[in-house]
């Protein structure tokens, strides 16, 4: 565990961090990541606030590649 990353990133064997920058994911896709991640874990957060702010960012991820797309 990084003596940067609070608990509720560092909950498994590789950090969130580790496995965004491992995956190449881009900002909108690493916040999905990042907030299921910690659902439920962050102190003084409830569940249900990642969750929401996770789709938020799944919801313009998939926005931007349906333009893309649509090109």
């Amino acid at each position: 565990m990084s003596k940067y990353s609070p608990d509720h990133y560092a909950r498994g064997v590789i950090e969130v961090w580790d496995f965004i920058a491992d995956q190449q994911l881009d900002y909108f896709a690493g916040n999905v990541v990042k907030y299921l991640s910690r659902a439920g874990f962050k102190p003084h957060e409830e569940e249900i606030d990642d969750l929401l702010k996770a789709k938020a960012y799944l919801e313009k991820k998939i926005q931007l590649v349906s333009k893309q797309r649509n090109r």
